[in-house]
């Protein structure tokens, strides 16, 4: 294992100085020996252990000497532990190994500060009682001052076991304070046999129980890694900043912020993840993005006019964006709740025409976008629809192999909402509501309508929409995915509607022009 200095090749706290001192003085293969002794006394009282005891020598021998100064003869217990640990870290499926469990309790040292006033600390708790004392009416649910401020900090042991690797000790350091403990004393040791046995005190949980802290490490760990790996892929920056210029913000996501800008004079819009989402889930979505549009674009001569182009990203540590084409109309869902804009049947034909181009072009790549809604769709130039924000977006196939509760509940299929399997035919079913959208409708909100599709009630469709697109919308929203049409079919059905309607219309203007030359005089 790679140290940061000298060190950490010590245990950086020994928990025992005085003992250490003795224990240093005997021999370590005499030390061994008592060891042995106590876990075949252990055996004999029929106590679980991870294999035969002629094992245990070897399982001492691979550890460095000061591991037995460290913990000497009368840890046994501490002994065996580590010894279950680095048994059970033998077989790969079981990688990495945490171990946690309480340790002690210690009185809170309150440190004084310049800005400490005792008189405001007594009104704020005198404040925050009599508060108490109205809600509940009596004086029996105050909150004391000692509950407010405790007298007692936990102190907790993690005990880790992996494959020793170069900055693992760093990586593991950095893990422990993202999750909040704080490392008191740590104790770092390397096996002859290519392992790691790291034990830390810390603080900062905030209870005895230990399985949700472990949970948690390993769910921050599952995270760093899956990090690491899409890093990994993504590589190198295709931005040339020299070329890119932002200007005026656009919008404002939930993690990134949307820019204007220029890039090789190009009308771009330059999307930049905010320093406060590195290293959480909003930077595997930022990272699945640019892999997704990647795929897309993966031939530079393949551009299709309904899928957002994609210029490159910048993926260079603590600065990601993502640069596509500049769309000045904004995206769908503002042109029709914020602007009010009431389309004619010809219009709605048209976009939706666009979207399932792009949709079928993104399934034909076998891309799964998951969150199709009328927001991650923008408009261009005479009202040029394209698809767009792939941040959950999927590589997908048939087989029906996601369950994750993913995209936005007004837009969500019922397969996904009741966390069954989904394929591409879940983009179907958003792209009904899609649909639904471009027609009048009522002002049911996205939790409203979620909890209709999971009880397997659907939106109104008004009765003057054309009854074909009516059908057809029925269809995409159907229970059940096999019965949704695929975006091929839905192309077909949409541009037959749009030659009848247009066809309707040519034939109305004709009769309304007869009509005026009738009433016009000779």
């Amino acid at each position: 294992m790679e140290m940061e200095g000298e060190d950490w090749g010590e245990s950086s706290s020994p928990p025992h100085p005085e003992a250490d001192m003795v224990n240093k003085e005997k021999d370590p293969e005499e030390m061994k020996r008592k060891l042995r002794e106590r876990i075949l006394e252990l055996e004999k009282e029929e106590v679980p252990l991870p294999d035969d005891a002629s094992a245990f020598v070897h399982h001492l021998s691979r550890l460095p000497k000061r591991y037995l100064f460290d913990l000497g003869v009368d840890r046994v217990d501490d002994v065996l532990l580590h010894w279950r640990i680095l048994t059970h870290c033998a077989h790969p499926q079981n990688r990495p190994v945490f171990h946690a469990r309480f340790q002690k309790s210690i009185p809170l040292q309150l440190q004084p500060d310049s800005d400490f006033d005792p008189c405001q600390r007594l009104m704020e708790d005198l404040s925050l009682e009599r508060r108490r004392r109205n809600d509940t009416g009596d004086n029996t649910g105050s909150m004391s001052i000692s509950s407010r401020y405790p007298k007692t900090k936990l102190l907790h042991e993690i005990i880790f076991s992996s494959l020793d690797k170069p900055k693992l000790l760093s990586r593991l350091t950095l893990l422990l304070s993202e999750v909040g403990l704080n490392i008191r004393e740590a104790h770092v040791y390397s096996t002859t046999d290519g392992f790691c046995l790291d034990v830390f005190v810390v603080d900062g949980w905030h209870t005895e129980e230990t399985d949700d802290l472990i949970i948690k490490i390993k769910e921050a760990l599952s995270h760093k890694n899956k990090i690491a790996e899409l890093q990994q892929q993504v590589g190198d920056s295709e931005i040339d900043w020299n070329l890119l210029t932002t200007g005026e913000k656009i919008a404002t996501g939930s993690s990134a912020d949307l820019y204007r800008g220029t890039y090789n004079g190009l009308d771009v819009a330059v999307k930049i993840l905010r320093d406060s989402h590195f290293n959480n889930p909003s930077e595997v979505e930022f990272l699945q993005e640019i892999l997704i549009l990647r795929q897309i674009f993966s031939s530079r001569s393949v551009n299709h006019e309904n899928v957002l182009q994609f210029y490159g990203a910048c993926t260079r540590p603590q600065k990601y964006c993502i640069v596509t084409e500049y769309m000045p109309g904004g995206n769908l869902y503002d042109f029709l709740h914020k602007q009010n804009n009431v389309l004619d049947l010809l219009t709605i034909l048209r976009i939706a025409i666009s979207i399932s181009k792009g949709m079928d072009y993104l399934h034909q790549n076998n891309i799964i976008h998951r969150d199709l809604k009328t927001a991650n769709l923008l408009m261009g130039y005479h009202q040029v629809v394209k698809i767009a924000d792939f941040g959950v977006a999927r590589q997908g196939n048939q087989e029906g192999q996601m369950t994750a509760e993913t995209g936005t509940y007004r837009w969500m299929a019922p397969e996904i909402i009741n966390h069954k399997p989904y394929d591409n035919k879940a983009d179907v079913f958003s792209f009904a509501i899609v649909l639904w959208e471009l027609v009048p409708y009522d002002n049911m909100t996205p939790l409203q309508a979620a909890l209709g599709v999971r009880q397997g009630f659907r939106l109104e469709i008004p009765s003057s929409v054309n009854p074909r697109l009516s059908k057809l919308i029925q269809r995409c929203w159907d229970e059940d995915p096999d019965v949704r049409p695929v975006f091929a079919e839905i192309v077909i059905e949409l541009e037959n509607i749009l030659q009848h309607a247009q066809a309707n219309s040519r034939g109305a203007s004709r009769r309304s022009r007869a009509k005026i030359q009738k009433k016009s005089p000779r």
